[in-house]
């Protein structure tokens, strides 16, 4: 499985449960952070653009975080394509991640792709209009890259309501994602995550699939039959 998410702690947050389900199960796991995360917040809530605020001492401590993180989760693989943060509003940074050409990026994605091979990727939803602008660029760019490469068999974008066909029972890894969320003690998630309920499952979109597997599912690998690559790392 290889997981596209836009900063650090959006893998912890967004797909935290699915990742510590599968690497229980022995999947390996593949997460690709396209972000720095610079324009995260300061410890003490301060805010980009306050005073004290220094982008790349975010980056610094979000990494650390990040690493502890997949730690806990269970990611095998790391792969970070340092991106500037673009922030959630506001004019957009030179070079950052929104501005850079689906085309650009989901080339490095594609070369992860070819050479990890997974069966199945997720990502964000890129409907979703009310998503921080760095969700939906990677959203667009990991669509782009499975469908140059067309080695997955599954893409799952992230679901947050009615729409979704897939649903995973996360709550044998409840504790798991808790632990990984309290990583990032400077982002203040438990709190925002408590509220959205989404411990004791997650759910996704189908937004790609060769195996005909039916609707609605309750593994993401559902219709795979054959297994992923034994690669060493590189």
């Amino acid at each position: 499985m290889l997981a596209v998410h836009a900063h650090p702690d959006d893998e912890s947050r967004s797909t935290g449960g699915i990742l510590a389900h599968y690497a229980r199960q022995g999947v390996r796991i593949v997460l690709v952070t396209c972000t720095s995360g610079e324009l995260g917040d300061m410890p003490g809530g301060v805010k980009p653009g306050e005073l004290n605020h220094h982008p790349q001492a975010v980056a610094a401590r979000r990494r650390a975080q990040l690493n502890a993180a997949c730690d806990v989760l269970g990611v095998t693989d790391l792969e970070l394509l340092g991106y500037h943060d673009s922030g959630e509003t506001g004019e957009v940074p030179p070079g950052a991640f929104c501005s850079i050409p689906v085309e650009t990026a989901a080339g490095r994605v594609a070369a992860l792709i070819e050479h990890f091979r997974p069966q199945v990727v997720v990502t964000h939803d890129h409907h979703n209009p009310h998503q921080h602008r760095d969700h939906v660029h990677a959203a667009r760019v990991a669509q782009h890259a499975v469908k140059e490469t067309g080695i997955p068999a599954k893409l799952y974008l992230e679901a947050h309501d009615s729409l979704a066909t897939t649903t995973i029972d996360t709550s044998g890894v409840a504790d798991v994602k808790r632990k990984a969320l309290h990583c990032y003690e400077s982002q203040s998630l438990i709190g925002k995550l408590t509220a959205q309920q989404r411990f004791a499952a997650e759910s996704y979109i189908r937004a790609i699939d060769t195996t005909n597997a039916p609707l609605p599912e309750t593994d993401l690998f559902a219709g795979i039959t054959h297994h992923g690559p034994d690669l060493p790392r590189w």
